[in-house]
């Protein structure tokens, strides 16, 4: 197993590669801050403690093999972001309201290609960021998944308690 590395240096790596090549993308996650994130030549496995809704610190391990687990994972619907016009919109908002206007299905808006975060248009004022897969807990899909994340909880909490040392007394 790969030593776990401080999400602030393992996250610029996945919206690295994510930018390069936006498709075959997969995410799982819990309530706990436990992440899967998938690509279809890597991936990588998180513990994220919230700082604040925009900010986040923790630990990551980029995972050496695949796995059936990740393999199942992969085979769940593409994670991406997809822009949305105002003709999306409305599209969505009459599907919803059952109004006798033309609709829109979300399978459709998810059948389009995802885009990095570079090639959406500063002009897209709505994002569809999706689907993130949930689950209660990661441990529950392997072994081997319970023993990383074992590491990354306490990896990550000693990077919370050096870096913001009067908050972790706080919680920890």
């Amino acid at each position: 197993m790969t030593d776990p590395e401080p999400i602030e240096k393992i996250m610029p790596r996945i919206l690295k590669q994510y930018s390069e090549r936006s498709r075959g993308w997969h995410i799982m996650n819990t309530p706990r801050g436990e992440m899967l994130v998938l690509s279809s030549d890597s991936a990588f496995q998180l513990k994220l403690i919230p700082l604040n809704p925009f900010e986040y610190t923790g630990a990551g391990v980029e995972l050496p093999e695949s796995s059936e687990t990740a393999e199942s994972i992969r085979a769940s619907p593409e994670f991406g972001l997809r822009p949305l016009d105002e003709s999306d919109l409305h599209g969505i908002i009459n599907s919803l309201t059952g109004s006798s206007e033309p609709g829109l299905n979300i399978e459709d808006i998810m059948k389009r290609a995802p885009q990095s975060i570079e090639d959406i248009s500063p002009k897209a004022s709505h994002i569809l960021r999706g689907p993130v897969l949930t689950r209660p807990d990661l441990g529950s899909l392997s072994p081997e998944l319970l023993k990383r994340q074992i590491s990354l909880d306490r990896s990550a909490e000693r990077t919370f308690r050096k870096r913001f040392p009067e908050r972790a007394g706080m919680y920890f």
